[in-house]
C-alpha cells in the first residue's frame, strides 16, 4: 500500500461529499486511504474487482473483508471530515 498524498485525500473527501448514495467502490478506496498499520494488520489493498479489501497480517496471511459503509448517509460527513483531517495531518509531518 502506498500512503495517499494530501491532494488524493482531499479529492477523495470531495467525492464523498458529492456522493448521493452509498458506493461500495468508494467505500473500499476510503478504507484503504484511512488504514494505518497496527499490531495485527500491516497492509491493505483492494481485491481485483475493487469490491472488497484484503488485509495482510504480521504473519503474511491475507484476510478478505467487506469495507466499512463509509458512504452511507449517516456517515458521509464524518467520513469526509476524517479524510480531510488525515490530509492536513500530512502537513505536520
Amino acid at each position: 500500500m502506498t500512503t495517499p498524498t494530501k491532494e488524493q485525500l482531499l479529492a477523495l473527501a470531495d467525492r464523498v461529499e458529492q456522493a448521493t448514495a452509498a458506493d461500495n467502490g468508494l467505500d473500499v478506496e476510503i478504507e484503504i486511504a484511512l488504514f494505518r498499520p497496527g499490531s495485527v494488520y500491516t497492509d491493505v489493498r483492494a481485491n481485483a474487482a475493487g469490491s472488497k479489501v484484503i488485509y495482510t497480517d504480521r504473519a503474511g496471511n491475507d484476510v478478505t473483508c467487506w469495507s466499512e459503509d463509509w458512504t452511507m448517509e449517516p456517515r458521509r460527513s464524518s467520513t469526509a471530515a476524517a479524510l480531510r483531517a488525515r490530509a492536513h495531518a500530512l502537513e505536520v509531518k
